[in-house]
């Protein structure tokens, strides 16, 4: 009987500390969201303060301070329509100023802001005909910036030069300076699995080339699927499009085992969709590497397996 008071004492000193404990939690979590709403008002009013800037600066900016601006446009995800209309009538006064790299950057900095608008003709043209005859001068990262540019705009002439003088690149530079991101990888193999016969020569996917031309073609598949063993992709689309360009043109050696190996493990951890995986080996024929053959047959079982699971049955 004497123990019942120090109980009771005990449950309600834990009652309290719980209670202090919960008090004290959601009173770092309103301080915390406090902070962040501060931060992004704060933000936001700094942005503000930047475009009112760039409009009153604009129609007086040389040629680097408008590049510049445009990175920084897209970098702060700015939404300002009327000043990207500045902006043309500004390039179009110093038009004769620019670089061909700095009319890249700026392309590319609209093409990938939040005021693009596919309509506004009038910018577009005037990048693609101050960037006229000028693929010849860019390196590997220009020509990247400016596919996504032609692909943005849907500009499929311009996607077609662009993606040549990109594959002319790959043939004539060696393939340990070409430093790629998983973005710019992408891009070159929609380069070269949207189309049936796209190289610098036109002859990647025909049979009636010449000796010259499959080294050529020979060569930029080998620098692609070294480019896919060494780049870490990350996203499920660009994975199942590194798997859709080996299987195109029938490259079963180790980016192929390697690249299998990563999709086995995202079925069997259900990141990607396995009916998608076997739509993309449906385009599979003949293997003669007994490895790569393996794998094939590894994936389809795990195919198999994550839709039994799946169906219950």
């Amino acid at each position: 009987m004497l123990k019942k008071p120090k109980t009771l004492y005990l449950n309600s000193a834990l009652l309290l500390s719980k209670r202090i404990r919960h008090s004290a939690s959601g009173k770092i979590q309103y301080s915390s969201h406090v902070h962040q709403k501060y931060e992004r008002i704060k933000y936001t009013e700094e942005v503000y303060n930047m475009e009112d800037t760039y409009i009153r600066r604009v129609s007086k900016m040389n040629n680097t301070a408008l590049t510049y601006t445009c990175e920084d446009i897209n970098r702060k995800r700015m939404k300002n329509e009327y000043l990207w209309k500045l902006i043309y009538d500004r390039i179009k006064e110093i038009r004769n100023s620019f670089s061909v790299n700095e009319l890249v950057v700026m392309f590319h900095a609209y093409c990938n802001s939040k005021s693009f608008d596919g309509n506004f003709i009038l910018l577009i043209n005037l990048f693609w005909t101050l960037l006229e005859n000028k693929l010849n001068n860019m390196d590997y990262i220009s020509l990247i910036a400016l596919y996504f540019c032609a692909e943005k705009t849907e500009n499929v002439k311009k996607m077609n030069e662009v993606g040549s003088s990109l594959l002319n690149h790959i043939i004539v530079n060696d393939c340990e300076e070409i430093k790629l991101t998983e973005k710019g990888l992408s891009i070159i193999l929609k380069i070269l699995c949207n189309t049936s016969g796209s190289s610098s020569n036109g002859n990647i996917g025909s049979n009636n080339v010449s000796n010259d031309n499959k080294t050529a073609d020979e060569k930029i598949l080998a620098h692609i699927s070294k480019f896919i063993q060494r780049v870490d992709m990350k996203e499920i689309k660009n994975i199942m499009l590194s798997l859709h360009f080996l299987l195109k043109y029938k490259i079963f050696d180790e980016p192929f085992v390697v690249l299998l190996k990563k999709v086995q493990s995202l079925l069997i951890f259900k990141n990607i969709n396995p009916h998608l995986v076997l739509k993309c080996l449906s385009l599979l024929t003949t293997i003669n590497n007994p490895t790569a053959m393996q794998e094939v047959k590894s994936t389809l079982s795990i195919i198999y397996l994550s839709c039994y699971i799946s169906s219950g049955t």
